[in-house]
């Protein structure tokens, strides 16, 4: 698929064709209909770059309940004989 966006589109907003990808991107990423790794490729980014981007911009990463509980388990698998601290 090809896209076009209008010369004056472009002017209008100041944006660059990679700013533009770069703003689809989060847009996409940001309403759950692209992963993080799809967002940055769509970007023209590794996901580092992206997310260093994305920090820069301090545009937060979409995070909820169930991203943690999934972190957590990960720790507990790569880490099986460590106890957690407590604050």
């Amino acid at each position: 698929m090809e896209l076009v966006v209008p010369d004056e589109l472009a002017v209008e907003s100041g944006c660059s064709p990679r700013e533009l990808l770069f703003g689809l991107a989060i847009g996409l990423m940001l309403d759950g209909r692209l992963t993080l790794g799809r967002a940055a490729g769509l970007a023209g980014l590794s996901k580092i770059a992206f997310l260093e981007e994305l920090g820069r911009r301090r545009i937060p990463m979409p995070y909820d309940e169930q991203d943690l509980t999934a972190d957590l388990l990960t720790l507990r698998d790569v880490f099986p004989n460590r106890e957690p601290r407590q604050p």
